[in-house]
């Protein structure tokens, strides 16, 4: 078997930085909406695509701890 690295704080780091962009769709699309009185489908595109990017850090980062709990304990 093979010892491959795994980086649970690059993905914690991902899952914070997609977060923050996810907010900053809503944001964005609630100023548009809201205030400019404008819709305006670009902040949606940010949001969903964020959003993939989210669940897939979420599952990685949770796969990369459980691996290191498991390393750490052999």
């Amino acid at each position: 078997m093979t010892k491959e690295k795994v980086y649970p704080t690059f993905w914690r780091f991902a899952t914070y930085f997609t977060g923050f962009w996810i907010l900053y769709g809503c944001y964005i699309l609630i100023q548009d909406v809201v205030i400019k009185d404008h819709f305006d489908s670009q902040p949606l595109y940010l949001i969903g695509g964020m959003a993939i990017m989210f669940a897939r850090s979420v599952q990685e980062y949770k796969r990369a701890k459980r691996h290191e709990e498991e390393v750490s304990e052999k």
